[in-house]
């Protein structure tokens, strides 16, 4: 009966911590990032992949997954288990060490298990990061509690091994072992009181501390070889079963001058994910929404079991410290990578996740030092705690469930943009780049980058094959011109465009809201609809999102043809004059005239929309060769007889020009043209 007590007073704050924040995102069916790159690969090309990034049983577990009915459904089931799992598991390990009380390790597991640090860890790409995780904690807690027993030793080195694939885990994993080796030669070793350590006996005293911890360290060293042998065997083991890959080669190559800088960093990086950790909360949840959901937890917290004591100080700090180092060690093999974590980016959030069970633990830690503080207040000193805790769980559950909106509103507009775009598959069967041009008022969710990626993948469920490439349209506009993801012929299938042609039909996709705006609201009840199988689509296409078509306006390969031809007048009145048509000045035989512009670049005068005695006697002016208004599309020549350039400056199509002619791009004007060699930076 006292069991089936407990168990009543745990479960509603367990259930709210664990679903409140993620429930929306595991049953979201969608898929969003690079979701899309993994999920039109041939069981092949998944196979090759996995091999490429040294996990060499990825491609076929990839396979298996993507034959599911709902894989991205059955991955995030997975990852909110093992996220559970490991959760479980860290508790367990610093309990049976005696770093936490009991209390501590229920609080340790709400906070873990409400974290909200954005769905990144919920995305079927990232899923089985929590899977190395959640291994690597069960390996851990095996180890603590078996010490003695062979089964189970085997077993945690098994786990082990598989937990090093997600790379940080082997720093985290020596942190484990050093730990453990100074517990072994913590009792053998006698340390002078602190009377006896003066300037001249340090030397003598760390001597013999020294000599002290030999005969333990080796009887660790014997009774865990293999432990100590592990990493070593994963290194070879991965050298010898990775293949040679274009894209992944380089991928985590270290930056060789910041491996001492960075440990530094990896313990002050604590304070801006901290920051960010609870900021999220502040600025996306509508603050009554917080302060309901604060509350809540507060009073769910107040039916456990009263905490028999304060947390001492010294087991604080050493809560604290063991938390940096965890969070360090888990943080640092990004950091030498350029990798830093960073919460408020949809894609380098991901690398926090093995670090988040040094950071709740330092959470705890933090709430033990503020609970002293609380016990000069009487009031404080009764409920401050349970405040405080019910603060971090309820704005951890409230952020998630935020997230969880977006994703959903994000889904949604993916469907009806695609949805739309299926019932025009007739007018657009030619087309191979659509641009978006998304002005709806929440857009993207969390404004990350599209190329290739939601986009893409979405035009091949869509239209199927791999000939269409969906760009939004800023980072159109903002590509530089021999971008490799579009040069490159790997890349291109990687990405699933592999058959993708620039010069096919370009059409700009306009996405605005409709005449009922998507409230939040009105995004639970579509979820609600879905959830219940009822007709959802046609209500988002009448109702929340409106959509337009339209040509992109292309005149690139008609400029380039015409400057060809001018080129070639050009050669034939250099042929006759001995130079390049230049303007009057230039050829009086005085001191010639440069121009210097706002970038301090110099360069002979530029003549605006004509080319001086060359038309018509060596070419027929064409009808785009005349000057126009300042800003609007305009040739520009520029000579000083023996070089020239000749470029299209402020051209309607300049984001085409850049990928289909890189080469004729003017670096220095921004637009597109042919020049000699020595005139091309003026």
């Amino acid at each position: 009966m006292k069991t089936v007590n407990l168990l009543g007073r745990h479960l509603p704050i367990f259930l709210l911590a664990i679903f409140g924040g993620t429930a929306l995102i595991v049953c979201n069916p969608g898929y969003f990032w690079d979701d899309w790159v993994w999920l039109f690969q041939s069981p092949a090309d998944s196979i090759r992949i996995g091999k490429e990034l040294g996990v060499f049983w990825g491609g076929y577990l990839t396979n298996a997954i993507n034959a599911l009915a709902y894989p991205s459904l059955a991955l995030r089931a997975v990852a909110l288990i093992t996220w559970l799992i490991s959760g479980a598991a860290i508790c367990f390990v610093l309990r049976r060490t005696n770093q936490i009380s009991r209390r501590e390790a229920v609080e340790l597991f709400l906070i873990y298990a409400a974290a909200h640090i954005v769905p990144i860890r919920f995305l079927t790409s990232v899923a089985l990061y929590n899977v190395y995780i959640a291994v690597f904690w069960c390996a851990t807690a095996l180890l603590i509690a078996g010490r003695r027993a062979t089964g189970m030793r085997i077993a945690s080195a098994v786990l082990f091994f598989l937990s090093f694939y997600l790379n940080s885990l082997i720093l985290m994993y020596g942190l484990l072992i050093a730990l453990m080796g100074l517990e072994a030669i913590r009792h053998a070793v006698t340390v002078p009181p602190r009377a006896m350590w003066k300037r001249d006996t340090i030397a003598p005293n760390l001597k013999a501390i020294w000599k002290q911890s030999l005969a333990p360290l080796r009887v660790f060293a014997k009774d865990h070889v293999l432990f100590l042998a592990l990493p070593f065997i994963f290194v070879i083991a991965k050298r010898l079963t990775t293949a040679k890959s274009p894209l992944y080669n380089n991928y985590n190559d270290v930056n060789r001058r910041a491996i001492i800088g960075s440990i530094g960093d990896s313990f002050t990086l604590i304070r801006p994910v901290l920051r960010d950790w609870f900021s999220t909360s502040s600025r996306t949840v509508p603050p009554l929404a917080l302060v309901i959901a604060c509350i809540v937890c507060f009073l769910l917290l107040r039916l456990l079991p009263k905490r028999s004591g304060r947390t001492t100080w010294k087991t604080a700090l050493m809560q604290l410290v063991l938390g940096l180092l965890i969070f360090a060690s888990a943080i640092y093999p990004y950091i030498v990578v350029n990798k830093t974590p960073d919460l408020t980016s949809f894609y380098d959030a991901r690398n926090i996740m093995p670090a988040v069970a040094g950071l709740v633990l330092v959470m705890v830690a933090l709430a033990n030092f503020i609970d002293y503080g609380f016990a000069y207040v009487p009031f404080l000193r009764r409920y401050g705690r349970d405040l405080l805790i019910g603060y971090v769980i309820g704005a951890s559950v409230c952020a998630g469930f935020v997230s969880g909106l977006g994703l959903w509103h994000d889904w949604f507009r993916q469907v009806a943009t695609m949805t739309w775009l299926s019932a025009q598959s007739d007018a657009l069967r030619n087309v191979g780049t659509f641009v978006f041009n998304d002005s709806s008022s929440k857009g993207a969710y969390r404004g990350r980058a599209l190329i290739n990626y939601e986009y893409t993948g979405n035009l091949v469920y869509t239209f199927g094959g791999r000939s269409r490439l969906g760009i939004s349209l800023h980072e159109y506009n903002t590509l530089p011109p021999r971008v490799q993801v579009l040069m490159d012929p790997y890349m291109m299938h990687r990405f699933n465009f592999g058959d993708w042609k620039i010069e096919k039909p370009h059409v700009i996709v306009s996405i605005t809201d409709g005449q009922v705006p998507l409230t939040d609201e009105r995004v639970l009840d579509l979820v609600g609809a879905y959830l219940q199988g009822e007709n959802w689509r046609a209500e988002l296409l009448h109702n929340y999102y409106h959509f337009d078509l339209a040509n992109e306006f292309i005149e690139t390969e008609q400029r380039v043809d015409e400057m060809n031809r001018i080129a070639k007048a050009l050669a034939a009145y250099r042929l006759e004059h001995k130079l390049y048509p230049t303007v009057p000045e230039a050829r009086s035989g005085s001191l010639p005239t440069l121009q210097i512009d706002a970038s301090d670049h110099m360069s002979p005068p530029v003549v605006i929309g004509d080319i001086p005695d060359l038309f018509p006697q060596y070419l027929e002016r064409p009808d785009s060769m005349h000057p126009r208004p300042l800003n609007q599309p305009n040739y520009l020549y520029i000579s000083n007889g023996n070089d020239y350039k000749l470029v299209y400056a402020n051209a309607l199509d300049q984001a085409y020009a850049k990928q289909a002619h890189p080469a004729l791009f003017d670096p220095v004007r921004g637009g597109y043209g042919v020049w000699t060699s020595d005139a091309r930076y003026w």
